[in-house]
């Protein structure tokens, strides 16, 4: 799937894409609340998905999509790579 024809899908619709066919990736903190990483793939590199909890109604949110690594900077201080 596209970023575009992501982008086009209904939250609802978004968030199952994510959940069934999205590779969880990794987690940060941000505020009070815990922001999820997920990987889609397509034919291409694929796209990422930030999911996080919307605490007021109690459910899952996506809060950002996008092919760009310049967000992935947020998640890197949680790689530990083994010594060689």
């Amino acid at each position: 799937m596209t970023l575009d024809t992501f982008r086009l899908l209904s939250p609802d619709v978004q968030l199952h894409w994510v959940f069934e066919k999205g590779t969880f990736l990794a987690n940060r903190w941000e505020g009070a609340g815990g922001v999820n990483l997920y990987h889609l793939a397509d034919e291409g590199r694929g796209l990422f998905v930030e999911v996080s909890i919307d605490e007021e109604r109690g459910q899952a949110v996506v809060l950002l999509s996008f092919r760009s690594s310049v967000p992935l900077e947020d998640y890197a201080h949680g790689v530990r790579l083994p010594e060689v």
